[in-house]
């Protein structure tokens, strides 16, 4: 009898392992799949908001730009899960902090690849020179009409054969450029991270 007694016991102190059905195993995969596809978009959609508005916000307390993308996004997705057909109502803090690190993982990654991706856009001013008259070019640099600070821009051509690096509004400046032979002077912009550009600058004959 006592034996029995401890025997009822022990399995009553046992947790009971809910079975999930077929469609229940289903259902949790297909919530799973939408919980890193939304944090995914959220995240990619604030990193280009950012990158278009702050180029790498280096001028901002990052810390700051993370708890403003958290709290947007927190009630982004408590207002977009329903509708997608998640139950909100089963969230666990657990579920919140997966869906909000996956938001900052792919804004964190998405505006990387934003930053080091770029091509950049060299313009030249003046576009043309006279020949064996010493002038002054300013060249602009820009990526996605941003100004690039830290570019290293080129000018060559005949008689020329010159550097500069942009300043934080993207402009190099060349001083007593003078081309010795007709053609062309070629002014390249470049920076790691991103595709270079080049333009030409037209050399005019005197007549």
């Amino acid at each position: 009898m006592k034996e029995n007694i401890q025997k009822e016991e022990k399995k009553e102190a046992e947790p009971v392992v809910k079975v999930l059905t077929p469609g229940e195993r289903k259902r949790l995969l297909i919530e799973g799949i939408k919980k890193t596809a939304v944090p995914a978009f959220i995240g990619a959609f604030f990193a280009v908001v950012l990158f278009l508005n702050f180029y790498d916000a280096k001028d901002k307390h990052w810390l700051y730009v993370l708890l403003l993308v958290v709290l947007v996004s927190y009630y982004i997705q408590k207002l977009v899960y329903p509708m997608l057909g998640v139950k909100v109502s089963e969230f666990e803090t657990k579920d919140w902090l997966y869906v909000e690190l996956m938001t900052i993982i792919f804004l964190l990654v998405s505006w990387t690849l934003l930053l080091n991706s770029g091509t950049l856009d060299v313009a030249a001013n003046p576009m043309s020179i006279t020949l064996d008259s010493p002038e002054s070019v300013i060249a602009s640099v820009t990526s996605n009409r941003l100004e690039i600070e830290g570019a290293t821009v080129y000018l060559s051509g005949t008689g020329v054969n010159m550097s500069n690096i942009t300043g934080a509004d993207g402009i190099a400046y060349f001083y007593d450029v003078k081309a010795t032979g007709p053609g062309n002077l070629t002014l390249t912009a470049t920076k790691t991270g991103y595709i270079h550009s080049s333009m030409n600058i037209t050399v005019n004959t005197l007549k």
